[in-house]
């Protein structure tokens, strides 16, 4: 029952950061399943890929429905994005625990510090023919994050998708989660195959998240988005740094 309780609120947590923020919630499902139950690095994050396709679905759904989601930019993102998934998670696979683990620790305290320090954000921007070539390399690399850090990417995706496509702030939330969930799906495919994923924890915070993820959505369409950023990003260098102490 403690086993059940534990994945469930963890489980809500991620959905509702998922949904609130657009992010996937890999970098606070990671370190909750490293510490609540115990679970090697390598398999922490590929049980979190599993879960944030689940937690990436019910918040993307609620974000379309408010026609926040850029379908066309992300025709570009998301197949370059699943290639990017796979490499990070084929380097993972080969790297040493240890390495994986302050891998993990300083891209996600370095992003939290970058999305902490950004300026606020400026809506007026209503581009809809953006730079191809450039969106193919943001999923790219975005991609590349996900699969080698169990991440679902959007921690890359946003910001740059706001800074160099100048995409408008809930469009980047809306599209980023097109990409998150195929990364996710990408990634975790890559990681069932080498057995790195706990089905058990994985279902159990899945449903969690699942439940969650749309009423974070719901919340942060009525937030002010750089309120939504600076908590947000205070999340993942506490989540980061939280590895430290493992």
């Amino acid at each position: 029952m403690a086993f059940i309780i534990k994945g469930l609120v963890t489980g809500v947590i991620a959905g509702f950061i998922c949904g609130l923020c657009g992010m996937g919630g890999g970098s606070l499902i990671v370190p909750a399943i490293v510490h609540a139950f115990r679970m090697p690095m390598k398999q922490a994050i590929g049980t979190s890929l599993f879960v944030i396709v689940f937690s990436a679905t019910a918040s993307l759904i609620k974000y379309a429905r408010s026609k926040q989601v850029e379908t066309k930019l992300a025709f570009f993102i998301v197949p370059s994005g699943m290639v990017g998934a796979q490499t990070g998670v084929l380097l993972t696979s080969r790297m040493p625990e240890t390495a994986v683990k302050y891998i993990f620790i300083i891209l996600v305290t370095l992003l939290g510090i970058r999305m902490l320090v950004q300026p606020g954000d400026n809506d007026t921007c209503e581009k809809t023919d953006y730079n191809k070539a450039l969106a193919v390399l943001i999923g790219l690399f975005a991609g590349f994050v996900s699969g080698l850090c169990g991440v679902g990417g959007a921690v890359m995706i946003i910001p740059l998708l706001y800074i160099f496509l100048k995409v408008p702030m809930h469009a980047c939330i809306g599209t980023s989660l097109i990409a998150i969930f195929f990364n996710s799906l990408s990634g975790s495919i890559g990681y069932i195959i080498r057995e790195y994923v706990d089905f058990r924890i994985g279902i159990v915070l899945a449903i969690g998240s699942t439940i969650a993820a749309p009423l974070g959505a719901k919340l942060s369409i009525k937030t002010p988005r750089g309120k939504l950023k600076r908590m947000f990003a205070i999340i993942l260098i506490l989540s980061g740094l939280s590895i430290l102490f493992r």
